[in-house]
C-alpha cells in the first residue's frame, strides 16, 4: 500500500464560488494521487460549500464551528495522516507539479521548518481600476522574504511533528496567524526557506471594497498580536511606518509609469486611514474583522 507522504489542508468560508476550482487543481497534481490526502475543513460557511466539497469522493471533509482560517487549520493539523502538511487557501489554484516540488525540497532540506513558496496573482472576472491590482502585485504575499518571517498559508509546507510540537496556529487570531507561526517556528531553531519553484496562483483583490476588507482583517489581527501598552499608540506607530515604507517603494517602483505610481501612492494612504479608524474602532472594545 502506498504510503501518504502529505497532507493537503485547505480552510474554507463561504467559498462555493471557488472551492471546486482549487480542488481540481489539487486532484490534477502529478504526484500519484495514493501519496496524497486532500482535508477541507468548513469554518462555518452558509453557502453550498459543503455541498460542493461533498462532490469530491477523494477529499475529507470536516467542520471547525469556530470562527477563523487558523482554528479551521489546526482542526485538521490533529486528523492529518502524513508527516507532511501542505496548506493552501480555497481561492488558489496550485500548479499541477506543486506537491512534487514541495516533496523534492523537503529531502534536499529535511529540517526545514517551512518551505515558503512563490504566490502568482492573477485578475479574474471584471476588474475594478487598474490602481487595485498594481497594489495588490507591489505588497502582497512577500514570500522571497520567508527568512524573516513572511510565509504566507496560501503556499506553505511543514513537518507535521513541527507544527504539533509548538501547539499549531494561535486560534485566537483571524489573522496575522501565518507570521506568528512562521516566526515561532523560526525561534524553535528551524529554517524557512522560499522556494520559488513551487507555485501557487491567487487571484488579485482587483476592487476598492475588497482591499478595505482585507485592510481591516489585517489590522485586526495586528490588534490582537500586540500586547504591550500603550496598545494603540504601538499598532499606529508601526501602521505609520509601514505607510512610509509602502509609499517609498511606490514613488521608486520600476515596474509602474508615474501616473500610476502616484494612483498607488495615493491609496497607500486611504488604506493607512481604513486602518486607523478600525484600530480606533477596536480600542474601544469592538472585536476584530474577520473578513
Amino acid at each position: 500500500m502506498t504510503r501518504v507522504a502529505l497532507s493537503v489542508i485547505v480552510p474554507v468560508w463561504n467559498g462555493g464560488a471557488v472551492i471546486a476550482r482549487c480542488l481540481d487543481a489539487l486532484e490534477r497534481q502529478t504526484v500519484d494521487r495514493a501519496r496524497y490526502e486532500i482535508i477541507v475543513v468548513d469554518n462555518g460557511s452558509t453557502d453550498r460549500t459543503a455541498e460542493i466539497v461533498r462532490g469530491y469522493s477523494g477529499v475529507t471533509l470536516l467542520a471547525e464551528p469556530k470562527p477563523g482560517s487558523y482554528a479551521a487549520r489546526n482542526k485538521a493539523i490533529a486528523q492529518a495522516a502524513a508527516p507532511i502538511i501542505a496548506f493552501t487557501d480555497a481561492d488558489c489554484v496550485p500548479d499541477a507539479d506543486w506537491l512534487a516540488t514541495a516533496l523534492a525540497a523537503a529531502e534536499a532540506n529535511p529540517e526545514f521548518g517551512v518551505l515558503a513558496g512563490k504566490i502568482e496573482l492573477f485578475e479574474e472576472g471584471v476588474s475594478g481600476a487598474r490602481v487595485y491590482a498594481d497594489y495588490e502585485r507591489l505588497f502582497s504575499f512577500p514570500q522571497a522574504h520567508a527568512a524573516r518571517g513572511n510565509c504566507a498559508t496560501a503556499n506553505w509546507i511543514s513537518r507535521a511533528e513541527v507544527l504539533r510540537a509548538l501547539g499549531g496556529f494561535d486560534a485566537s487570531l483571524k489573522s496575522g496567524g501565518d507570521r506568528q507561526m512562521a516566526l515561532r517556528i523560526r525561534g524553535a531553531g528551524y529554517p524557512l526557506i522560499y522556494v520559488p519553484e513551487m507555485v501557487v496562483r491567487h487571484p488579485v483583490r482587483a476592487d476598492r471594497s475588497e482591499l478595505v476588507r482585507k485592510r481591516r482583517r489585517l489590522s485586526g489581527g495586528r490588534w490582537d498580536r500586540t500586547s504591550a501598552t500603550p496598545r494603540l499608540a504601538r499598532v499606529l506607530g508601526v501602521t505609520a511606518v509601514d505607510t512610509v515604507r509602502r509609499l517609498r517603494r511606490a514613488a521608486i517602483s520600476r515596474e509602474l509609469p508615474l501616473g500610476r505610481r502616484l494612483a498607488v501612492m495615493k491609496l497607500t494612504l486611504e488604506l493607512a486611514g481604513v486602518a486607523t479608524r478600525e484600530f480606533l474602532r477596536l480600542s474601544g472594545g469592538r472585536e476584530a474583522a474577520r473578513d
